[in-house]
């Protein structure tokens, strides 16, 4: 009995191992389905700004056009 303790260890150890792979999986994909891909662009695009901004670096014109769309965004409200 003793020398089959070892055996079922690593097998539960192996079934602990797949659950958990099989729960972060399932986790990792629900993030990536949930998340809108607009949303995450236009805050990548914000945080691309700021960096170049705070190096003193020259904003390409893809950046300085999303300024105006948030300023006319405002405004509209």
């Amino acid at each position: 009995m003793i020398d089959r303790l070892p055996q079922n260890a690593s097998i539960y150890g192996l079934i602990t191992a797949l659950i958990t792979a099989f729960i972060m999986a399932i986790g990792f994909l629900a993030k990536q389905i949930l998340t809108d891909p607009n949303k995450k662009a236009e805050e990548d695009k914000a945080l691309l700004k700021e960096l170049l901004e705070g190096f003193g670096l020259e904003l390409p014109p893809e950046l300085k056009e999303q300024e105006a769309k948030v300023m006319n965004s405002i405004n509209t409200q």
